[in-house]
Formats: C-alpha cells, sequence, structure tokens
C-alpha cells in the first residue's frame, strides 16, 4: 500500500468515485487486471446515471483512477 493518502471522493467529469476496501475480488474496468480482498480501490458511479449505476458501479486500482477519469 502506498504511504500518501488517497482522497476518500474524487468528483471529475460527471462521476463519482469514492474509495472502498474490497471484501471480495474484483476486475478494475480500466487495467482488467484483479483487485484482491482487504486492497482499497475507487468505486465509480455517474452522476445522475441510475439505478444501473448504482447496483454495477465500476472499480479501479487507485493507481488507474486518473486513467478512467479522464475520458
Amino acid at each position: 500500500m502506498s504511504k500518501t493518502k488517497l482522497p476518500n471522493e474524487i468528483r471529475r467529469n460527471g462521476y463519482i468515485a469514492t474509495l472502498r476496501r474490497a471484501r471480495k475480488g474484483h476486475t478494475c474496468r480500466e487495467c482488467r487486471q484483479p483487485i484482491q480482498p482487504e486492497q482499497e480501490y475507487y468505486e465509480v458511479v455517474k452522476g445522475g446515471g441510475g439505478l444501473g449505476w448504482l447496483k454495477f458501479p465500476d472499480r479501479c486500482h487507485p493507481r488507474c483512477i486518473e486513467d478512467y477519469l479522464r475520458c
């Protein structure tokens, strides 16, 4: 884990990314590498995106979040 403090929430380009700790495995939406249990990741939803985004958010590693939000 990095020693720098990660922001709890990032809002950019209509997306809202919230820092979470994984309880089970996921896949990063940007790099397609696994997110392991107990690893920190960002849960990303589209602001005003509706129920589908809330039920099925994208997930990204902290190192991948800037590339994901750039689009």
